[in-house]
């Protein structure tokens, strides 16, 4: 479980150090709790603390399938979008999870369940004080809104941060119209180097920008 939970993390960070992280405590989560599910069924001899030779009128393994699911929708309900933001994932993932440690003290595995427990700890207060000190790039939301009369391109905003080595993913691109004004909405990256200096750096930047009346910058965030 603590191997799965380590390799969890290595592909979590990868999305973390580009900006587009779901969390990686929710990559951590996820996998350590897909392998004590998997464990779990790979040895039904010891379920019920070792009580083998007693028949068993039903299959637990459906009902842990059962209670994953279950489970897995009520932590859906968590999940909360506000634009380019998504707050919700880990407890999402941490409540899935925990029902798989309930599932281990159910079929008496103590000492996995225990395990488990320690490594959630870990992941949702140890990883992300580890992560801070790694480096990753800022994603951040930016709203610009034009002065009137004047029809933005979004390849002119492009170049503009690209030569300030910003960059904004094309998919992210939105563009409003009130009757009088245009507005564009869009996500930047900023390198890992400007990390924590990028919200004022970038706001530095973007009042040079022409045509430009007004801007709005918010980190984004994905937990």
């Amino acid at each position: 479980m603590a191997a799965a939970l380590l390799l969890g993390w290595f592909v979590g960070y990868e999305r973390y150090f580009s900006g587009r992280a779901a969390g990686s405590q929710v990559y951590c989560l996820v996998c350590a709790t897909s392998c004590a599910v998997t464990l779990l069924a790979g040895y039904p001899t010891m379920w019920y603390w070792g009580s083998e030779t007693l028949p068993i009128a039903a299959d637990p393994t459906k009902v842990i399938g059962a209670v994953l699911t279950g489970i897995g929708f009520l932590g859906a309900g968590l999940i909360v979008k506000s634009g380019h933001n998504v707050r919700g994932l880990t407890t999402a993932a941490s409540i899935w999870g925990s029902s798989a440690i309930g599932i281990l003290v159910g079929v008496g595995f103590y000492v996995p369940a225990i395990g488990l427990t320690a490594l959630f700890v870990v992941c949702t207060a140890v990883v992300p004080r580890i992560e801070q000190r790694l480096p990753a790039h800022a994603a951040m939301t930016g709203t610009f809104r034009f002065s009137k009369g004047h029809k933005p391109s979004p390849e002119e905003v492009h170049r503009f941060l690209v030569k300030r080595g910003l960059q904004i993913p094309p998919e992210s691109v939105a563009i409003s119209f009130d009757g009088t004004q245009f507005e564009i909405q869009c996500l930047i990256f900023a390198s890992s180097s400007a990390r924590t200096s990028a919200l004022s750096t970038i706001g530095d930047e973007l009042s040079q920008l022409a045509h430009v009346e007004g801007f709005t910058l918010t980190h984004s965030s994905r937990a």
